[in-house]
């Protein structure tokens, strides 16, 4: 395999970062803390559910409740419902891609495959789902992009990763891999300087291609891609 597109999971394919803000939020109503949904996305995004519970400790200077992970996860179930849809646009964006896909997310296995199949994108990747938990190293760590590049036979600078979260790119520019940051705000900002982020997922295709020509980690001019 000479190439291959790295994708996140929430923010990316389905949205459930709200879900599980949600679900952290009410495990800091336990220890106190009212979290509200913009203080949440700056706490949470793009971190491990244990990092995020021991911050809020940290916050309300009291102890999480012993089955914190278990209480936040049971929510976020809950306010996801019965039904998880893609991210506008991603459906066709992958069935378009001409390149190997892959997912690795600092989400369980288990979580990811749960959501690919609710969201009914899961036969774009096969077994090809690489979690945080497995590798052992969490972004913003390189090490879980470089393990699921190497699980599939492919260099770093052969590997372009769809990311949304600042860790996540972060983990995409150290593991010296191509980087494409999807913003659901056509305003939004690339969280580090050069890196293209685009707002419309049925780009994807082309922004792909054309970041098969710059070199990783230099030469990514901004864009707002909305073809």
């Amino acid at each position: 395999m000479s190439e291959l597109v790295v994708f996140d999971l929430d923010g990316v394919l389905v949205d459930t970062q709200y879900a599980e803000n949600g679900g952290l939020a009410y495990v800091g109503e336990l220890m106190g803390l009212r979290i509200s949904a913009d203080q949440a996305d700056a706490l949470f995004a793009g971190k491990k559910m244990q990092e995020c519970i021991d911050l809020m400790a940290d916050l309300a200077s009291a102890p999480p409740p012993p089955d914190a992970m278990t209480l936040a996860r049971a929510r976020c179930e809950e306010l996801i419902g019965d039904r998880l849809d893609p991210i506008d646009g991603v459906a066709d964006a992958l069935t378009s891609l001409d390149a190997p896909l892959c997912v690795a997310s600092n989400s369980p296995r288990d979580l990811i495959e749960k959501r690919l199949s609710g969201a009914g994108v899961l036969h774009h990747f096969g077994d090809r789902l690489f979690s945080a938990y497995d590798a052992g190293a969490w972004k913003p760590d390189p090490r879980l992009f470089l393990w699921a590049a190497a699980r599939c036979g492919a260099g770093p600078a052969d590997c372009v990763v769809i990311e949304d979260s600042r860790v996540g790119v972060d983990a995409a520019l150290a593991a010296g891999m191509r980087v494409l940051q999807y913003t659901a705000d056509p305003s939004g900002r690339p969280h580090r300087e050069g890196v293209v982020t685009f707002s419309e997922m049925r780009a994807l295709p082309d922004l792909v291609r054309a970041a098969r020509h710059t070199p990783s980690r230099t030469g990514f001019a901004e864009s707002r891609g909305t073809a």
